[in-house]
C-alpha cells in the first residue's frame, strides 16, 4: 500500500490550483503575508485571506530545498503516508481480503484525485483524526495540533468536526460506552479555535462559510459539481456507500450508518469530496467485512523479507525514474504561446486568459505580470466573475467586456466560442494559432 501511494505521488504535476499556491508561497517567503491580492490586475486593492498559507509556504520551502522536484517529493511523502494511514484504518477487518476490499476505494480515488494542492494535507489530517477515534491512542494534545494545522492548511477542516459530531450522536443512539470520543471531540474543538492564532486571525475559521456562500459560482467549476456517476471514481464511491450501508445495517450500528449517510451526502454535493468519503468509509467497511476470508497476514517468513526487499527496490526505481523526468507536465497549458508573447513584448499590456492559464502565469511571472483571472473564485467580486463567465461562454457583449478591463491581448482555447468570435471580429487580429490555442491582439 505504501508503494502504491508512492507511485501516485511521484507522477508529474500539473494541477492549476497548486500553481497559484506555490506562487503564493514564494511571495510569502520574499515579501511576507499578503493581505491584498498581488497577482491579478482585476483584483488590485481587494482584501485577500490566504486560507492555505501554511501549505503554500511548505510548498515553496520544498521547492527551494530541491528545485522543482521538491514539491513532487513532498507530495510523494504525503501520498505514501495517506496510503499507509488508510491501510491502518482497515485493521478492524482482521483478514487480508476484508482489509484489501475496504481500502480499495481509497486507492482508486487516490490514483485520480490526490493532487499536489493543500487538499491532500486535509485528507492526511482527516485520516489522522479518524485513527485517533478508531484506536484511541493518539494523545489529546496531538489531536489539537492536527486541527490547528488543518485550519491553517485547508478549508476542509469543518468536516473533521462534523465527523466527530456524527460519531458522538451515533454512539449515543447505539447506547455504547463513549470511551475517549468526547475528550477527542473537545480537544479537536480547542485545536480548531486555536487555529485563529495565525497571520490572518479568525478569518480562517469563517473562510469556509465565505466560500460556500458563493455556491452559485462554484457550480460552474467541475470539481464542485455533483457527480453524474459516469466516471470510475464516482462509480466506486457509489458501490462503497451501498456496501457500507448494507453492512452497517446488518450490524445494526447507528454510528457507522450515520457516518455513511452524512458523508454519502457530501459525496453527492461535490466531486471534490469523493476522496475524503473514501477515507471515512474505510473503517466502516472494515468492520462489516470481519469474516471475509481466513488469511490474516500475521505470519512472517523468509519469503516475507524477500518480498519486502523487492518492494523497496521497486520504490527506489520509481524514485530514480521520477527524478530523471520533468517534475511538471504542462501539456494542457499554452506554454509556447506564452513564451512567444513574452519574446514579442505582448505582456506589456493587459492579457486575458482562461482561469487555469492565469494560475500558470502567476507561477511563472509572479507579480511582474498581473493576470486577468485565475481559479480563486472566493476572491474576485461577483460582477467580474459574471463578466468572466460571459467571456467563457462567448455571450453577446463580449467586446464591451474586453474593453471594460482594457484588454490588449487574448490567449484562448480554439474550441471555445470566444476564439471563433475573435477570429471574425475586425477589431481584433489573430497573430498566432495552433490546433489548440490562439493569440489575438487589438488591431
Amino acid at each position: 500500500m505504501a508503494l502504491w501511494g508512492l507511485a501516485i505521488g511521484l507522477r508529474p504535476m500539473g494541477d492549476n490550483s497548486a500553481l497559484t499556491h506555490l506562487a503564493t508561497g514564494r511571495y510569502i517567503l520574499h515579501h511576507g503575508f499578503p493581505h491584498h491580492d498581488p497577482f491579478a490586475f482585476t483584483a488590485q486593492g481587494l482584501s485577500w485571506t490566504v486560507q492555505s498559507w501554511l501549505a503554500a509556504v511548505g510548498m515553496a520551502l520544498a521547492e527551494r530545498a530541491s528545485f522543482g522536484h521538491g514539491v513532487m517529493l513532498a507530495r510523494a511523502v504525503l501520498t505514501t503516508l495517506l496510503a499507509v494511514l488508510a491501510w491502518r484504518l482497515t485493521r478492524p477487518a482482521g483478514t487480508m481480503a476484508g482489509r484489501i476490499l475496504a481500502v480499495a476505494p481509497v486507492l482508486v480515488i487516490g490514483s485520480e484525485q490526490w493532487p499536489e494542492r493543500p487538499l491532500l494535507l486535509g485528507l492526511v489530517f482527516l485520516a489522522l483524526l479518524i485513527l485517533a477515534v478508531e484506536e484511541e491512542r493518539l494523545p489529546l494534545w496531538a489531536v489539537g495540533v492536527v486541527m490547528w494545522l488543518w485550519v491553517n492548511s485547508h478549508g476542509s477542516f469543518p468536516l473533521g468536526l462534523v465527523y466527530l459530531g456524527v460519531r458522538l450522536v451515533g454512539r449515543r443512539l447505539d447506547h455504547a460506552p463513549p470511551g475517549r470520543l468526547p475528550r477527542i471531540a473537545a480537544a479537536a474543538g480547542i485545536g480548531t479555535l486555536a487555529g485563529a492564532m495565525n497571520p490572518y486571525g479568525p478569518k480562517l475559521l469563517t473562510f469556509p462559510l465565505h466560500l460556500l456562500a458563493r455556491h452559485d459560482i462554484l457550480a460552474r467549476v467541475r470539481e464542485w459539481r455533483s457527480p453524474d456517476f459516469t466516471q470510475r471514481p464516482e462509480l466506486v464511491i457509489a458501490a462503497a456507500l451501498l456496501l457500507a450501508a448494507i453492512l452497517a445495517g446488518r450490524r445494526r450500528s447507528w454510528e457507522d450508518s450515520l457516518v455513511a449517510l452524512v458523508f454519502g451526502a457530501a459525496a453527492l454535493v461535490g466531486q471534490r469530496n469523493l476522496g475524503l468519503v473514501a477515507i471515512v468509509l474505510a473503517p466502516v467497511l472494515a468492520r462489516g467485512l470481519q469474516r471475509l476470508g481466513t488469511v490474516r497476514g500475521e505470519q512472517r517468513s523468509g519469503a516475507t523479507a524477500v518480498a519486502a526487499a523487492a518492494l523497496a527496490a521497486v520504490a527506489v526505481l520509481l524514485l530514480a525514474n521520477a527524478l530523471e523526468r520533468p517534475a511538471y507536465d504542462l501539456g494542457r497549458y499554452p506554454v509556447r504561446q506564452l513564451d512567444w508573447m513574452q519574446a514579442h513584448g505582448l505582456f506589456r499590456g493587459r492579457v486575458a486568459t482562461q482561469d487555469f492559464v492565469g494560475n500558470l502565469v502567476a507561477l511563472r511571472q509572479g507579480t511582474a505580470r498581473k493576470v486577468f483571472v485565475d481559479d480563486r473564485y472566493e476572491l474576485y467580486p461577483r460582477p467580474l466573475i459574471s463578466d468572466w463567465f460571459a467571456l467563457l461562454d462567448g455571450k453577446e457583449g463580449w467586446q464591451h467586456r474586453l474593453d471594460k478591463y482594457g484588454i490588449d491581448a487574448v490567449v484562448w482555447e480554439r474550441n471555445k466560442p470566444l476564439a471563433a468570435l475573435l477570429e471574425l471580429d475586425p477589431a481584433w487580429k489573430v497573430v498566432r494559432r495552433d490546433k489548440n490555442w490562439i493569440v489575438a491582439v487589438r488591431r
